[in-house]
């Protein structure tokens, strides 16, 4: 089984003996069911698993259930495993199959005979609905696709290199040359592979084999699409619009989403709520434009304007064609692959949990990102892609504005670590653990037909 970091919470939540059911939320082919049910196995003598979608008569019956001894009988019912009092994990999965079950759970753990995850795909969960059960009945975490440590630890990179890179981070001294570019070469793989569990495990059982890979991404692509057909009700096609159009924005002019391209007449005002499904589903991340680069970021942040990236970069290579994918792990410097760079960085920080903004430089450009830190500055970053880093004309800007106040800027690139006056200069791969080493705010973590090639890995 691949090793992911939600399994470290889910452990914090078992010992913490809090008294709460624990609802882990994310989208669908990301291995929430597969972690849950490997925490089960090492931690409880009985495991009962329920899936809402797939056992029609059992979300049924749960549903009209009136009451905890009730609600507890009828789980018996459909049980595969005996259910001891203080030995067993009940797990129901796609709740929102059947969001009024939410409705039980303060009462199922009030009776504390048994402890319980609950777990759904956001695609399709009616968000309000599900959380109006009282605060203090669950803890909430949300799972992502595997970042790139994640992706490491699959690969055999061994702990003891990304901890050196780490403290190398912070102490700002270089990687050793053979670690950073066999992490280079790891970090092109990832760009094209993702974090999908499915598609990682097939990269590994493939050998490296990416027309595999390439196949299972391009489905995974095609069940989104689906799904959006499926769940998102009469704004399907606007839903899907959005989705189609996500590959070829972020790659058209600045990059910002041109919310005319979804159709005439089309208006950020009359289409919130399509991106905001898609954002909810966990299909896109949506960062928004701030008009001054001071914290709290939130407080001028412009929701009309903003960038729309995918939520794995490997699901979005997937989605342009062959030779581009060939082309980033190659590091071939055609085409331009700042902007796939750029998602890579905003799946990494919403692993993290931090905030997406990033802020337009009155005639000096973009910062890619910024972020509010835990001292109530910002920190700027900017993405480089290709050889020429040097140049960051937006994040100087930034630091020669004594308004801002801001006193340093991040500029993430093939570089190996160094400082030049106000810039850190820190490789791409390092990207995975930016929250520790820039000390930033993280507000949403909740407690919480291609032709083949063949690619290696590194595991240093």
């Amino acid at each position: 089984m691949l090793r992911r970091k939600m399994t470290d919470h889910l452990l914090a939540w078992r010992r913490a003996h809090t008294g709460k059911a624990l609802f882990l939320t994310g989208a669908r082919q990301i291995g929430k069911s597969t972690v849950i049910r490997e925490f089960a196995r090492q931690e409880y003598q009985s495991f009962v698993e329920i899936n809402l979608y797939e056992n029609r008569p059992a979300a049924r019956a749960l549903a009209a259930a009136d009451n905890v001894q009730d609600f507890i009988s009828r789980i018996a019912l459909f049980a595969t495993a005996p259910m001891q009092p203080g030995k067993t994990l009940i797990f129901l999965d796609e709740v929102q199959e059947q969001p009024d079950i939410m409705t039980m759970v303060k009462f199922l753990v009030a009776d504390g005979q048994f402890d319980y995850v609950l777990s759904g795909s956001m695609l399709g969960t009616e968000l309000k609905g599900v959380r109006s059960y009282p605060v203090g009945s669950v803890t909430e975490e949300t799972m992502r696709p595997m970042d790139f440590e994640e992706f490491c630890w699959a690969i055999g990179v061994q702990e003891t290199t990304l901890d050196t890179i780490r403290e190398s981070c912070r102490s700002v001294t270089p990687v050793d040359e053979h670690i950073h570019d066999a992490m280079m070469t790891n970090l092109r793989s990832y760009l094209v592979v993702g974090g999908m569990p499915e598609v990682v495990q097939r990269f590994l059982d493939e050998r490296g084999n990416l027309a595999a890979v390439r196949a299972l991404q391009q489905e995974l692509n095609r069940q989104y699409r689906l799904d959006i057909s499926k769940y998102a009700g009469n704004r399907a096609l606007q839903t899907q619009e959005i989705f189609d159009q996500l590959p070829a924005q972020l790659v058209d002019g600045t990059g910002r989403f041109a919310v005319s391209s979804i159709g005439q007449g089309a208006r950020y005002a009359r289409n919130q709520q399509d991106f905001l499904w898609l954002c909810d589903a966990g299909v896109a991340l949506k960062t928004n434009c701030v008009t001054e680069p001071k914290s709290p970021l939130r407080r001028t942040s412009q929701s009309p304007k903003f960038k729309l990236y995918q939520s794995d970069i490997g699901m979005l290579m997937a989605r342009y064609p062959t030779s581009t994918a060939q082309a980033a792990y190659l590091d071939n410097p055609s085409p331009n692959l700042g902007a796939l760079y750029e998602n890579l960085i905003a799946q990494e920080l919403a692993a993290q949990g931090i905030e997406l903004y990033y802020y337009m430089a009155k005639k000096r450009g973009e910062v890619d990102f910024i972020a509010d830190t835990e001292q109530g500055s910002v920190m700027p970053f900017e993405v480089k892609s290709g050889r020429t880093y040097r140049a960051h004309a937006a994040i100087d800007a930034v630091l020669a504005n004594e308004a801002c106040h801001v006193s340093h800027g991040i500029v993430l690139s093939r570089s190996n670590v160094m400082r030049d006056g106000k810039i850190t200069y820190l490789p791409t791969y390092a990207s995975w653990c930016l929250r520790d080493i820039c000390d930033l705010a993280a507000p949403n973590l909740v407690n919480e037909r291609d032709a083949a090639f063949t690619v290696t890995t590194s595991p240093v």
